[in-house]
């Protein structure tokens, strides 16, 4: 039976599907597809949920939630959204995100139509209870850390750091038997981390430039990712939408957080570790499918973003 019962969790248009003992779990529909997100409650102001989306639509408008952060970790797909400064951020796999719910993006979308992972919503003086309950004078100042954080930003997004990679991957696979126990331990050591990590920073800054010129760059990225098998040369690009190579570079990576070559190569890897996981294409296949002819180039530029060789990432997502 639907419920419209919802939390201040989730997304507006959310609805209640499922509940049990252990989780809740809420559904939105789009035009083109639906999102299931399935919440546990790790302890009062803290919820693990698990998404899973099927659509390439996002959320627009979203509701502000002052005192509430939320740390997104992507394991399949992509999320992509964009900032009231006109910067447009985005999550790939492996990436991971601290976000200000108060200050929510203007406009989100799934780019790749399917997107997997993990977001723990924190209400900020819930969460401080109970975590200075769990760890006493040991506990993180929340207040104080994500002040910190969002000093000069609205989103902070982390590329593959491996001791992330180890902490969230060990949410994915908490054992059945003692599972709440597990989540509260992870969340604990999650938010431990990010306190001791001083040096946590965006790598594109915050910059401010005109809407025009905004609305350019993200045409070029649409045409340098249209057809991931093509690689056009700045210099093409420059000549046709009448802007200088040093203009596009720098306002590129100001946008997208990374240079245009930089940025094509992770989403070109994105694309084809979404290969890997959802078909039974060869490596070989793949590789061709994002503009790789070599096969040791592909697993080269493969392992350079996610660590390990096509075929080991391939085994273990089987193994999941």
């Amino acid at each position: 039976m639907r419920s419209q019962q919802q939390t201040d969790c989730f997304p507006d248009g959310s609805f209640m599907e499922e509940q049990t003992a252990d989780y809740t779990a809420y559904r939105i529909d789009f035009e083109d597809g639906y999102g299931r997100m399935t919440a546990y409650t790790v302890m009062p102001g803290v919820t693990l949920i698990f998404n899973d989306f099927h659509t390439a639509s996002g959320f627009s408008n979203e509701t502000r939630r002052p005192g509430m952060v939320e740390i997104n970790h992507c394991r399949v797909g992509r999320y992509e959204c964009r900032l009231s400064d006109g910067r447009t951020l985005s999550l790939g796999p492996q990436d991971f995100s601290v976000s200000d719910m108060g200050r929510p993006p203007r406009g989100s979308s799934f780019t790749m139509g399917q997107y997997r992972g993990i977001s723990l919503v924190v209400d900020l003086a819930a969460a401080q209870c109970a975590l200075s309950a769990m760890l006493g004078e040991d506990a993180p100042d929340l207040n104080e850390l994500f002040g910190r954080l969002f000093a000069e930003r609205t989103v902070l997004i982390l590329r593959t750091d491996p001791k992330v990679q180890q902490l969230f991957s060990e949410l994915y696979d908490a054992p059945h038997s003692r599972q709440g126990a597990h989540f509260k331990l992870k969340t604990a050591e999650l938010l431990l981390f990010l306190e001791c990590r001083k040096d946590l920073s965006d790598e594109d800054g915050r910059h401010y430039f005109s809407r025009e010129l905004s609305k350019r760059i993200r045409e070029i990225e649409r045409c340098m990712t249209e057809d991931l098998r093509a690689h056009i040369p700045v210099s093409e690009l420059a000549a046709r939408f009448k802007l200088s190579e040093t203009t596009i570079k720098k306002r590129f990576a100001q946008l997208y957080g990374e240079p245009p070559y930089a940025y094509l190569k992770r989403r070109r890897m994105e694309a084809a570790a979404f290969l890997l996981e959802i078909s039974k294409l060869p490596i070989s296949e793949i590789a061709a499918s994002v503009g790789y002819q070599n096969a040791s180039k592909f697993s080269g530029a493969f392992v350079n973003i996610y660590g390990m060789a096509p075929r080991d990432y391939k085994k273990g997502i089987q193994l999941d």
